[in-house]
């Protein structure tokens, strides 16, 4: 069964895709995300465009220079984002409470975390992602269709019969819990940055619900080993973690509500 809630970028219209599929250990960034966008973008073609077979060897060539052209395009659109300078100082900080105060009121979005990524890509770090989802126990697991979706308009769109409403899917949406987490890594350090589905959705009582990132590092005297298991269970416990404000995605307080 697949579920999913759509979380969309205020300014692009584009989903939040970058913290979502399968876990993946100490790979290169860019080597990875290359391609995740080369087999992403491949799955939605046709497979006459792709094969060697009717008419389609030249033409399924052709379509792969220019999936491959559109990927590693897709790749240089980071690089050209400008890292903010509190995230460079970041890898370099030895100690706790100069991470801590970089990342005070430090604000940032999925296009900055991925160009941050990238440039630890290319200073010798590999990159890890761990995430879980465990579902509400207040809605039958065995009477769900085979996919749902919430769209932006609150609507679910649904495949495969069920007997659930609509309430009853939205409520097996917001009440589980899902948490994503990228981690960088170069010898014994390491730092992490990670979201549930709760701090993006606004429903973490953190500035009257601005979606964030949450933010661990090696220096906080915590194993990697143990926030990764702490990112796999259902509730988490790391202590009081610095937030970073996350903009453009998720369900960004009104002008008057940060007010």
């Amino acid at each position: 069964m697949i579920k999913i809630s759509e979380v969309i970028n205020k300014k692009t219209g584009e989903k939040l895709i970058s913290f979502g599929g399968d876990d993946f250990e100490n790979v290169n960034p860019q080597k990875h995300y290359y391609e995740y966008c080369l087999v992403s973008r491949m799955m939605m073609l046709e497979p006459e465009q792709t094969s060697g077979r009717k008419k389609a060897t030249k033409e399924g060539a052709q379509t792969l220079i220019r999936t491959a052209t559109y990927c590693k395009n897709f790749i240089n659109k980071f690089r050209e984002v400008k890292i903010p300078e509190n995230l460079i100082q970041l890898l370099k900080a030895t100690k706790k409470r100069e991470q801590k105060k970089l990342l005070n009121e430090f604000k940032m979005n999925p296009d900055i975390l991925m160009a941050f990524l990238l440039e630890a890509g290319d200073q010798g770090y590999l990159l890890s992602q761990y995430s879980s989802e465990h579902p509400t126990s207040a809605v039958d697991q065995k009477k769900m269709p085979i996919a749902y979706i919430q769209n932006e308009d609150g609507t679910i769109k649904k495949i495969g019969k069920t007997d659930l409403t609509d309430g009853q899917l939205k409520q097996a949406l917001e009440q589980r819990s899902v948490k994503v987490a990228k981690i960088i890594e170069k010898g014994d350090e390491w730092h992490c940055f990670f979201l549930t589905f709760n701090s993006i959705g606004g429903r973490e009582n953190w500035r009257n619900g601005q979606p964030h990132f949450h933010y661990i590092s090696n220096l906080f005297g915590i194993e990697k080993k143990d926030v990764i298991e702490q990112i796999k269970s259902k509730d988490y416990k790391l202590g009081n973690l610095p937030h970073v404000t996350l903009e453009d995605y998720g369900n960004q307080p009104s002008e008057k509500t940060k007010k």
